[in-house]
Formats: structure tokens, sequence, C-alpha cells
């Protein structure tokens, strides 16, 4: 079992040559984690579930820093050229990558139910859309 504050702390150094993120950034990260995934902000987190949570966690915080690194800027002088417009994207594609290995993960950890999607079931009341007829 793993308090939230210690999660984040593990987080915190994952993220430590990230400017702009300190604890509080990586504790709200965890606790939004943490919540989302039917745990208590102050609650113990299952050792089974750490690595969501911590996946869910990672994948907010380079979220977040995508959205924050948007209007970053690109300028050319005469002698200097600086691009930073592809920040931005870098941190989506991590994300991405990480909510990506957050849903294969949370599917395959016992205890938590994988919804594949949903089945509309077809009314009786109805005709079947696809086998209509036009006489």
């Amino acid at each position: 079992m793993a308090k939230v504050f210690e999660i984040a702390e593990r987080l915190q150094r994952k993220f430590k040559d990230v400017p702009g993120v300190d604890a509080t950034d990586t504790l709200e990260w965890v606790e939004e984690a943490a919540l989302a995934l039917g745990y208590q902000a102050d609650a113990e987190i299952d050792d089974r579930h750490v690595s969501i949570v911590l996946l869910y966690a990672q994948a907010t915080g380079y979220d977040e820093i995508a959205l924050n690194a948007a209007h970053y800027f690109k300028y050319t002088d005469a002698e200097e050229a600086v691009d930073k417009t592809m920040i931005a994207e870098q941190y989506r594609k991590l994300a991405q990558d990480l909510w990506t290995r957050y849903k294969r993960e949370k599917a395959e950890t016992p205890g938590f139910e994988s919804s594949k999607g949903f089945t509309v079931m077809r009314r009786l009341d109805r005709p079947d859309p696809i086998r209509r007829r036009f006489w």
C-alpha cells in the first residue's frame, strides 16, 4: 500500500528536470488519478494499482505541460534562429503514449472492469435499418 504523497514524490523525481513543475503539481496530478480510479484523495493505493495511478498522473501532467507550452514561439534573426513551436506537440505525443499504456494496463489489472464499448439492442417495434425493403 502506498500513500498518495509517496506516489507524488516518485512522480516528482520523474519530472524534476521539467521547468515549471513542482511538488504541488505532481501531488495534484496523483490526487486526480486516485479520484479517477475510485480512491479517496488521502487513501492508500493498492500496490497492484500504483503503476496505473502513476501512468494516469504522468499523462495528465504531460497534457498540462503541452497546454502550457502551446504559446511557445518561433523567430529568426540575422544570426540566430529559435524554434520552440514543436515542444507542445512532443508533450502531446508523450501524453498520448501514456494514455495508451494506461488503458492497456488498466484492462489487464484485476479489480478494474474493462469496458470495451457498448451494444445497442435492436428495437422490436421498428424495422431493421439495414434490411429495410423499398417497395
